[in-house]
């Protein structure tokens, strides 16, 4: 593993071990986003230049609509960092047919230098049907206008893109 996968995952997990510390009255499955993500989730290494430059400050809205523009791209959220960022940003990717990522918000360059992911990919589906649910872009940071199902019971077996994640 790389040192930055190996630090996205040890502030993944050190923030998990707080929230579950901390949120002792909730009787949901998962107590934090971070903890959903890392029973789920996967690195993402390999990244590939982008076909399209998303507006930035606005990856859920960019991914979303490179969906809808790329079909054969799938729509990933989880978390990020790179070399000059140094907490777990929640954020959202492209992942290829091959497993390759496409972050056409954080892009290359010096800025986004050792930018390292770690998610899920979602079906397309399940990805339209929450927009259309909450109106608006992202999965996990909106579950909470979709009554917290997701840190409640998991994911339904119909949100996660099968080629990724096994269930």
């Amino acid at each position: 593993m790389s040192s930055n996968l190996d630090r996205l995952l040890a502030i993944l997990k050190e923030q998990a071990d707080l929230i579950d510390k901390l949120n002792t009255r909730s009787d949901f499955r998962y107590k934090s986003t971070q903890r959903l993500v890392l029973e789920y989730g996967q690195p993402f290494i390999t990244k590939v230049k982008s076909p399209f430059k998303g507006q930035p400050k606005s990856c859920f809205e960019n991914c979303l609509k490179g969906l809808l523009r790329y079909p054969n791209l799938n729509y990933c959220e989880g978390f990020a960092i790179s070399d000059n960022v140094d907490i777990a940003v929640s954020h959202a990717w492209l992942v290829n047919n091959n497993g390759e990522l496409i972050d056409p918000t954080w892009g290359v360059g010096k800025r986004f230098k050792g930018s390292t992911y770690f998610g899920v990919v979602f079906n397309d589906d399940f990805v339209r049907e929450i927009a259309q649910k909450t109106k608006c872009y992202g999965i996990l940071d909106n579950d909470y206008m979709n009554e917290h199902k997701l840190v409640r019971a998991g994911f339904p077996a119909h949100a996660l893109h099968p080629q990724f994640h096994q269930q």
